[in-house]
């Protein structure tokens, strides 16, 4: 491909938190790989996120421009660096974040205007929720694409949910949905108030903005998804029929770089520790337990999954968010118990998951069925323990545990709050634990005692683990994918 005809993709991750913006910078790194211009716009306190990833790529001989534009936080109301949705500290700052996004569109609009003819864009890949991108890349005469951070089945089960309206007839929440969307015998039903965001009857963001960012879905040219052809049992093909438009598979984009990183940043002690700890560990004998950059469980729900990790039989890594601002009683009951003799160990904060869950120390993973974390097990070729929150994340569920077979589920069925529902779930029901210590220790028996059923749902996750190492690989399916993607945008 000559120089001068080397298309140029801008990728402007949505700013809703890290789990989104690391993806897209990944995928702008597989862009890179394969001999396309990148650039990818953030703010100024997401840059260190981005760079952490291009720098990983550049050692390959990537190159990828990151620029920082100001997010204008302050202006807005919103505290002074506030710049991720995960970063607002009260729910009624969420309009005051999107007013600050408009205009953080503006200005992104303005710097790809008043690049020279070898930067401007050729392709505009958006992160949910941006839709002022889709009238940016109208003007400069080039193709919007959109990130949503779902998989192709969970954005599948949202089209049907659009088109097909079945969960306006329910008459209560506690009432189940049908949205199967794959051919015989799947089925997937899940309960009112298990749908995604989106068709919750009431969110801090009002229904006016849902309105807007469900026509600029409609009306961008094509969706990226991390995922791969041969993962999702024909959902990709699917939704490219259901949307009527172009669905590229990419991923998994955690593995861009190939072997396992310790990113981001300045967390080296944090990464040493952790890695020391499994290495310590017999192969597979290890249950790591995250719940993501969002995740946050009641207090009283916590304690009970914390007395099921320290008593069961298996070494525990659990990665736990927001330990500063737990209850006293909490607190105490976690110094108690945990690190004390290097069974149970509690990371406060970051973790580096995706060396972790290549680590053969590692024999199960707990997970809050968000996506990216997802598809990381997926990439590692580890079984799942499922415990979904909020969002698609119940649908996620579903995929993991009654298509994929990868997976046993903790029984949740009551979402958590967050902070674009919070208020609205019920306040003192969804701070009350609903899954007892017990139950959560027969859902890791089920994985990890060695039976027929955990042997099988690892061995099938090994085989997932093979197939997504192949799809990015020359001839693979997202190697494919990305090569017709840039061969378009020329």
């Amino acid at each position: 491909m000559e120089t001068s005809r080397k298309p140029h993709f801008v990728l402007v991750p949505w700013v809703g938190g890290v789990s989104h913006i690391v993806p897209m910078s990944d995928i702008g790194c597989l862009l890179a790989s394969h001999g396309a211009c990148v650039t990818i716009i953030t703010t100024p306190a997401s840059v260190s996120i981005v760079q952490s990833r291009v720098d990983r790529a550049s050692r390959q001989g990537a190159v990828i421009a990151v620029s920082a534009i100001p997010f204008p936080a302050a202006e807005a109301g919103l505290p002074e660096g506030c710049e991720r949705m995960e970063l607002i500290p009260s729910p009624a700052m969420v309009p005051s974040f999107f007013k600050a996004n408009k205009r953080f569109g503006e200005a992104v609009a303005r710097y790809c205007r008043q690049q020279d003819a070898a930067r401007r864009p050729s392709c505009v890949i958006a992160g949910t929720c941006h839709t002022w991108t889709l009238p940016m890349a109208r003007d400069l005469g080039v193709p919007c694409y959109i990130f949503h951070g779902f998989g192709a089945f969970a954005l599948l089960c949202v089209e049907h949910l659009y088109k097909q309206g079945r969960h306006e007839a329910i008459a209560s929440a506690d009432e189940p949905v049908d949205i199967s969307v794959l051919p015989q015998p799947f089925e997937c039903k899940i309960l009112g108030r298990q749908l995604p965001l989106q068709f919750l009857p009431s969110m801090s963001v009002g229904s006016g903005l849902m309105q807007e960012i469900r026509e600029f879905d409609v009306a961008v040219d094509g969706i990226v998804v991390n995922s791969f052809d041969e993962l999702e049992h024909g959902s990709t093909a699917l939704l490219e029929a259901a949307a009527g438009k172009r669905v590229v598979a990419v991923g998994p984009v955690s593995l861009c770089c190939g072997a396992p990183s310790l990113d981001p940043p300045r967390r080296d002690d944090d990464a040493r520790r952790c890695m020391a700890w499994l290495d310590a560990k017999k192969a597979g004998s290890v249950v790591y337990v995250s719940f993501g950059s969002a995740g946050c469980i009641p207090p009283a729900q916590l304690l009970q999954l914390g007395m099921a990790l320290v008593s069961c039989p298996w070494p525990v890594m659990w990665v736990l968010r927001g330990a500063d601002s737990l209850p006293d009683d909490v607190k105490e009951w976690l110094r108690e118990n945990t690190d004390a003799d290097g069974k149970c160990l509690v990371v406060r904060g970051w973790a580096p998951q995706v060396a972790i869950l290549e680590h053969p120390a590692v024999g199960g993973f707990m997970t809050h069925c968000g996506w990216g974390s997802t598809l990381e097990s997926v990439a590692a070729g580890v079984p799942m323990v499922t415990w979904p929150l909020f969002a698609e994340q119940f649908v996620n569920e579903k995929l993991i545990v009654d298509v994929l077979g990868i997976g046993v589920s903790v029984g949740v069925t009551k979402p958590t709050e967050n902070v674009l529902t919070a208020g609205k779930l019920g306040s003192g029901e969804a701070m009350a634990a609903e899954v007892g210590a017990e139950q959560v220790k027969r859902a890791l028996e089920r994985l990890m005692d060695g039976g027929s059923e955990g042997e099988e749902m690892r061995r099938k996750a090994l085989e997932l683990k093979e197939k997504a190492n192949v799809a990015l690989q020359e001839g693979g399916s997202s190697y494919s994918n990305l090569e017709k993607l840039i061969e378009s945008s020329v």
